[in-house]
């Protein structure tokens, strides 16, 4: 499980971030989710595999779900530069 908080530099928004994900194979799970603070990023991520020995018939299941688990931590979050003005 990760569960990590990131401090923005002043003035950056989140421009985009991933959508949450929830995948329940009742054996294996995965779970994703970003929150927006306001000046700071909020990551949580759990993975659990509850399996020893699987049969082989089972492996392309395995397979696509551990493609899931890829395809949603290599989805990226996007920072911008606010509008903060600059004073003298």
């Amino acid at each position: 499980m990760d569960d990590v908080t990131i401090e923005l530099p002043a003035g950056w928004l989140v421009s985009s971030m991933p959508s949450p994900q929830s995948k329940d194979g009742h054996v294996i799970g995965y779970d994703l989710k970003v929150e927006d603070n306001k000046g700071s990023l909020h990551l949580t991520r759990k993975l659990s595999v509850d399996v020893l020995i699987l049969d082989q018939k089972y492996y392309p299941a395995l397979r696509n779900f551990f493609q899931l688990v890829r395809t949603g931590d290599d989805e990226q979050i996007v920072l911008q530069p606010g509008t903060a003005s600059a004073s003298n």
